[in-house]
């Protein structure tokens, strides 16, 4: 006998799983259908912090240098754009609170969760740009000399260990460095759905628990021991609040939508970004070379986590509370191609950089603006041709659809 599972109320027989093979019924593919538009939209202002954290300038000097703002004004700017970092921590939490929600949604289905599907499912979704663009990214040195990804690096991404390699030889010059975060997130992916399959109720909320000590616990340990801000940065262990509290935003809600007005979802947004703008104005999180600093990193880390969970709160149903603009076709299409955007803007603000010069406020204005642009058409370009073959061949093995293609 194994523990009552997340939707159980008493113990029942094992289940033994079935084989991998494909969902081909569309009828049941759509009745058990569970899309939300709004987080998708989510995705890319996910994706819209770390590109403004990587464009904007967040140092004082860069403002004061050319008279862009007035005194006063600049310490907000540099804490927006501080703050876009960590976007990554909203893509943490998103991805924990869909997983273990369109899990639920299959065990509730068909009675088991079938981990091998899950599997190839991400393995469809994730592998194809991701080791793609580690080819790219390798090759890209033989054209700009600044671009430095050693062999180190290159084995650590395939071994979907890169952020570990980050942890011990810091940062590269590389447009393939947004990579780290997918690595964190395939670790995720490798252990969740095993764990998640044998958790009864009260021991999802343990297993939560146990995340954030592990987490504040790894990041005392490191900090006390004056370990480097990369060292912290690129943890796993140090950065797993976020999927914690993904995790427990899908415990809790389950597959309803929190209750809340749309005032109420803007304020609770305003205070989870504002949140993001004191950690940012208050410490240096991102400092690679530095040691980390005790109290930012110690109260900081959680601080950011408990934001990314209370935006992703303040939007889960909030179309329906009447912020429509949050499934406008524009927006979710942005959000659906958001892995591209994020995986391909280092590259499209490189190509913009050999495009125009940035010693200037003219020239760093058509830098930022172009190198989006590039990003935009790259990510479409990739989304269309590169990835949508995979994800039409990954719903063939999907209970629950989760988007349209």
């Amino acid at each position: 006998m194994r523990p009552a599972t997340f939707h159980e109320t008493v113990a029942t027989p094992e289940t033994v799983p079935a084989p991998m093979t494909a969902v081909t019924d569309p009828g049941k593919l759509q009745s058990q259908r569970f899309y939300r538009p709004e987080l998708d939209t989510l995705r890319f202002f996910a994706f819209l912090g770390v590109f403004v954290f990587h464009v904007i300038p967040h140092d004082a000097d860069f403002y004061l240098t050319h008279h862009l703002l007035t005194p006063r004004v600049v310490p907000l700017v540099c804490a927006v754009s501080g703050a876009g970092a960590f976007g990554v921590d909203l893509f943490f939490a998103l991805s924990a609170y869909l997983i273990t929600i369109l899990l639920i949604r299959e065990e509730e289905a068909q009675g088991h969760i079938n981990v091998r599907a899950f599997y190839v499912r991400r393995i469809l979704r994730i592998w194809p740009l991701y080791f793609f663009f580690i080819a790219v990214a390798t090759l890209v040195q033989l054209w700009d000399r600044t671009q430095h990804l050693s062999w180190s690096y290159i084995a650590g991404f395939l071994l979907l260990a890169g952020n570990w390699v980050y942890v011990w030889q810091g940062l590269p010059h590389s447009i393939a460095n947004p990579l780290w975060s997918v690595s964190i997130e395939e670790q995720f992916y490798l252990i969740w759905p095993l764990a998640l399959r044998r958790l009864s109720r009260a021991q999802m909320i343990y297993a939560v628990i146990g995340l954030l000590l592990l987490a504040n616990a790894a990041r005392v340990y490191l900090v006390f021991t004056h370990v480097l801000g990369a060292g912290i940065e690129y943890n796993t262990f140090a950065r797993l609040d976020a999927i914690a509290l993904g995790i427990l935003v899908a415990y809790a809600l389950g597959s309803k939508v929190p209750n809340l007005s749309l005032s109420r979802r803007v304020a609770l947004a305003g205070i989870s970004l504002s949140l993001w703008c004191v950690v940012a104005a208050c410490t240096t999180l991102n400092a690679q070379t530095e040691p980390a600093p005790v109290l930012g990193t110690l109260l900081g880390r959680p601080l950011v986590a408990i934001g990314a969970a209370g935006m992703l709160i303040a939007v889960i149903g909030a179309p329906a509370a009447g912020a429509r603009i949050l499934s406008n076709s524009w927006l979710t299409y942005l959000g659906r191609i958001s892995y591209g955007l994020y995986v391909y803007h280092l590259a499209g603000l490189l190509l913009a950089k050999h495009l125009f010069r940035t010693n200037s406020v003219k020239g760093f204005a058509e830098y930022a603006v172009s190198g989006f642009v590039f990003t935009l058409i790259i990510s479409s370009i990739s989304y269309r041709w590169l990835e949508t073959p995979f994800l039409k061949m990954k719903e063939r093995f999907a209970v629950v659809r989760s988007r349209p293609i």
